[in-house]
């Protein structure tokens, strides 16, 4: 008996200096991890962080599923998220934020008690204690401090537990410890981890049968009696973890063991499941707990894991968490939840559900009418399910976050009234507009999450949104505005954020459209004016091409007819300024010495005037032009001499005489004028007597000249 109380003392004082280990990282330095006295199997792997140094995140003695896992933050850090002592499940879980934060919100539905309790710090920050019973001992600790004395702890159950107040914890003894000792009777709660227990037999349990919380991981469990819970008539709580070797079948004959009237939470976390692909989580599963209001099975893998129908069929159950659980879309049969009409919180996130139709979506939700919170994150779905708004009227928060959703019907959540929390994030919406979300929806959510989504940033797609983001009220309500809200179209504002755009009512007022049509029309009414312009300026040329290729024919056919017959001998253009001049002094001598046939518009003109000019110019043998300042702009007299010099180029005959009445201002002389006066010689009118007969004389000799045409 000596020797074998000296062997133990040896293991024990071996254990205990095991259990000090001293863990040196990258620089040398010491992270003091150890729970003082604690077995080294039960403290918690420091998280890695990139200069070296670990986190103490370690929950001692608690199984590794049994904390809230730290979440990572992008420079390498953790943050010390766990709550000590309490089963990952039974803890708040933290809702990840893309950039790697996580956010503390309390999962509804999970028992106040088994929430995380922060204690307040004087500046407003929180201490994360355990709350759920679990002891102090269970929470790591830092290395001795002279002078400090340390929280008191006591050995329990044959040396191989550490027990304080109505707690337990058996951990990290392999196949040291094969069984469950005996602990002080006012144990109530127990964390038995990393110990060899493959057979859990009616009588396991018996020294243990007042708890009311029981955590089991990484036993080696192999085999469980159909009557192995029936000794914890007080249970409430019971956790299974990590076990690599467990089947459906052991996992549905250890719950036809549990008969605790008070039995309320299962937390099946993290469970291998060796099967066969016949097997799954068999229908009633769950029947046989009339008091039962939460399950965890979270993180559960296997080829062969499935859930059949009616698995679930629970009148009692209110708060369902299926995360994780397989990695292909038909482990979860349709009626699976069928039986559970008063479920009030579903978490189906990190399931398969991409190649799921939207009739399957509707049977599986079917029953679902007191359904509050659902969680549908990472499940690969396209679009969001028609069953939501058909079948979920009471439904408060919605995450169906790191999906490919890109759009929605319209107002598609106009009829979920009682939603106050949506978590679109990181799916494929582009497109945000009036259609998206009614104002009552806006005005009812207190929480919305659009970020991380490829936005085409564009005012056709866009405009609304950008307005609404420069609301602060809407703004307060969205999750990390705005560095998470950027475009990504087009390329030359890929990676800005949608506030820093111009998109504005007065810069979408000229869209592409739009200011191609304004460019169109200045275009068009800049040629426009031009062409008015041109018109204007050169109406009397453009005119005179016009009944010159009008009467071109009439005049062939008449020279064809009539050969080269004239009407007038001479053809006399002035202006209306010099008629009474020209009756007085030219005419007579023209026609009552000289005895010719002329015509004089203002004298002999009829009908439309224009036409009159032609006919009677096509009618006359020469033209004599009376140019004077007046006549240079007057409108008609440039026609009238526009067609003589045509005349004179077409038919190359001498018909031509200018009278030069004044000299000519500089800006008078038009390009028709200057073009006649530098061809043809011209004859200057005299203010002398003897001027004015070498006038006569010149015109006289002009005259004479034969207009026969020149070779």
């Amino acid at each position: 008996m000596d020797i074998y109380k000296f062997i133990l003392g040896v293991i024990f004082l071996l254990d205990a200096v095991f259990s000090r280990e001293i863990h040196l990282n990258s620089n040398g330095r010491a992270s003091n991890n150890a729970s003082s006295g604690l077995p080294k199997a039960n403290q918690d792997e420091t998280s890695r962080i990139h200069d070296g140094r670990t986190s103490d995140n370690a929950s001692s003695g608690l199984p590794k599923a049994n904390q809230d896992e730290t979440s990572r933050i992008p420079d390498g850090r953790t943050s010390d998220n766990a709550s000590s002592g309490l089963p990952k499940a039974n803890k708040d879980e933290t809702s990840r934020i893309p950039d790697g934060r996580t956010s503390d919100n309390a999962s509804s539905g999970l028992p106040k008690a088994n929430q995380d309790e922060t204690s307040r710090i004087p500046d407003g920050r929180t201490s994360a204690k355990s709350s759920s019973g679990l002891p102090k001992a269970n929470q790591d600790k830092t290395s001795r401090v002279p002078g400090v004395l340390m929280d008191s702890y006591y050995a329990c159950g044959d040396n191989m537990c550490y027990c304080k107040d109505n707690v337990a914890v058996c951990s990290g003894h392999q196949h040291l410890l094969t069984y469950i000792p005996k602990l002080p009777s006012k144990i109530k709660q127990l964390t038995f981890s990393n110990n060899f227990l493959p057979h859990i037999k009616y009588n396991t349990l018996s020294n243990v049968s007042s708890l009311t919380h029981l955590y089991l991981k990484a036993n080696n469990l192999t085999f469980c009696s159909p009557v192995a819970f029936r000794n914890l008539t007080e249970l409430q709580i019971l956790g299974i973890y990590q076990e690599k070797k467990i089947t459906c079948g052991l996992l549905y004959y250890c719950l036809m063991g549990v008969i605790s009237p008070k039995f309320q939470e299962l937390q099946l976390i993290r469970l291998t499941f060796i099967a066969n692909p016949l097997h799954g989580l068999e229908s009633n599963t769950f029947s046989r707990l009339p008091n039962l209001h939460t399950v965890f099975i979270n993180d559960n893998s296997g080829s062969s894991f499935r859930i059949r129908n009616y698995a679930f069929n629970s009148s009692s159950l209110l708060n369902l968490y299926l995360k994780g659980n397989a990695n292909h879309a038909q482990h979860l049969y349709e009626d699976a939840l069928n039986c559970c009409a008063n479920l009030e919180s579903l978490d189906l996130s990190e399931n398969h559900l991409y190649n799921q139709s939207n009739d399957y979506l509707n049977e599986l939700f079917a029953t679902l009418t007191n359904l509050k919170i659902l969680k549908l994150s990472n499940t690969g779905i396209g679009s969001l399910p028609s069953a939501i708004v058909r079948r979920m009227p009471n439904l408060e928060s919605l995450d169906v976050s790191y999906n490919h959703i890109s759009w929605w019907t319209d107002d598609y959540f106009r009829n979920l009234k009682s939603l106050r929390t949506l978590n679109l994030a990181s799916n494929q919406i582009a497109t945000i507009n009036q259609n998206s979300f009614s104002y009552g929806t806006l005005q009812d959510l207190s929480e919305l999450d659009l970020s991380y989504n490829p936005y085409s940033c564009s005012c056709a797609n866009l405009l609304w949104f950008a307005r609404l983001l420069k609301t602060k009220g809407f703004t307060k309500k969205l999750r990390v505005f705005p560095n998470k809200y950027t475009c990504s179209t087009p390329s030359d504002w890929r990676g800005a954020r949608i506030i820093d755009t111009p998109i504005s009512d007065r810069f979408c007022l000229l869209t592409p459209v739009i200011s191609l049509i304004i460019t169109s029309v200045s275009i068009g009414l800049l040629l426009l004016l031009l062409a008015i312009s041109l018109v204007y300026r050169y109406r009397w040329h453009l005119r005179y091409f016009v009944y010159i290729l009008r009467y071109h024919h009439i005049r062939l056919m008449r020279f064809a007819s009539e050969g080269r017959s004239y009407q007038y001998d001479i053809y006399l253009s002035c202006s209306e300024e010099d008629v009474d001049f020209i009756l007085e002094n030219v005419l007579p001598r023209l026609e009552h010495e000289l005895n010719l046939r002329v015509f004089l518009p203002q004298r002999d003109g009829i009908g439309n005037k224009i036409d009159s000019i032609i006919e009677n110019m096509d009618a006359s043998r020469r033209f004599i032009l009376c140019v004077s300042n007046t006549f240079t702009v007057d409108h008609y007299c440039e026609f009238e001499a526009s067609v003589a010099y045509e005349r004179i180029l077409s038919e190359r005959r001498n018909l031509l005489i200018v009278i030069l009445l004044e000299e000519l201002g500089v800006v008078n002389v038009t390009k028709t004028i200057h073009k006649i006066l530098k061809d043809n010689d011209y004859i200057k009118w005299g203010l002398s007597e003897e001027s004015i007969e070498l006038f006569w004389l010149k015109l006289i000799q002009h005259l004479n000249v034969s207009d026969e045409p020149r070779s």
